[in-house]
């Protein structure tokens, strides 16, 4: 069945799971790659939910244990694909050079000061989130809702950014998925997005997800014109950083509600 291979494929290119079998990957298979992506955002969402419960049920961990968990686990499990497309792009970006300039950076494997150093503020700043939002919350639900959602709109909007945002160049892994893909495609990212909030409206979680997807789309639109901008399009780098950028913003949002008492 396409949509299994392809999620498989998702697993195989995505994370670092063992998936052993080997697939023969076309066009109509690279479609499907992408429309799957918001069940690969869930599927870690529940990987990091398993870990959390076992943690918070069944150990005397701290909260600091289950934030760095539940921070190093998306690395751990995604192989840091995402971040090294970040530390790519913040060299580029951060290189202040002309668009050509800023792509020929970011084909370069070697990572710069700037990719470092962004690197850094990134997985500083999303572990003081995580750990501040671990401390001050006491409700399992609001937590478990908290992983779940991150990860599956993240995907979203990657999935979204292929399809919509022009390739910068015709080579790499993102024009590979985007030169496959159509505005048809866009019908399943928007159907996972509504099923998700159907699933939120009956676990009372709908307010929040509303929130979230509010925030992932105002970054979507941040991407969207900074990568035409700035790049002259999208890349796999753009695409990884986006990733990471929707999910520090996402938990920032949750840190800026507690702070503000509206949780």
């Amino acid at each position: 069945m396409i949509l299994i291979k392809s999620f498989l494929l998702n697993l195989q290119l995505f994370t670092i799971l063992p998936i052993r079998k080997e697939f023969s990957i076309g066009k109509r298979e690279m479609k499907w790659m992408v429309r799957t992506f918001p069940l690969l955002g869930l599927f870690v969402g529940v990987f990091l939910l398993g870990g959390y419960v076992f943690l918070n049920s069944l150990t005397h961990i701290s909260p600091l244990g289950i934030a760095f968990f539940i921070w190093v686990m998306p690395i751990v499990l995604t192989g840091g694909i995402h971040l090294d497309g970040y530390m790519d792009a913040s060299d580029a970006f951060f290189s202040y050079r002309d668009k050509e300039k800023r792509l020929d950076i970011m084909k370069d494997p070697r990572v710069g000061a700037f990719g470092v150093l962004s690197l850094v503020v990134l997985l500083s700043s999303k572990f003081f989130f995580i750990y501040e939002t671990i401390l001050q919350t006491h409700s399992t639900i609001f937590i478990v809702m908290i992983l779940v959602s991150i990860p599956f709109l993240s995907r979203m909007m990657m999935g979204a950014s292929l399809i919509l945002i022009p390739a910068a160049q015709k080579s790499g892994m993102g024009y590979g998925f985007s030169k496959n893909m159509t505005g048809y495609d866009l019908i399943w990212i928007v159907s996972g997005l509504l099923l998700g909030g159907v699933g939120s409206f009956f676990l009372n979680w709908f307010y929040f997800y509303a929130l979230f997807t509010m925030v992932t789309l105002a970054v979507f639109w941040l991407v969207y014109s900074r990568s035409i901008k700035w790049f002259g399009g999208m890349s796999g780098d753009t695409i990884g950083a986006s990733v990471e950028g929707v999910e520090l913003c996402l938990w920032m949002t949750i840190w800026l509600l507690h702070v503000s008492a509206m949780v």
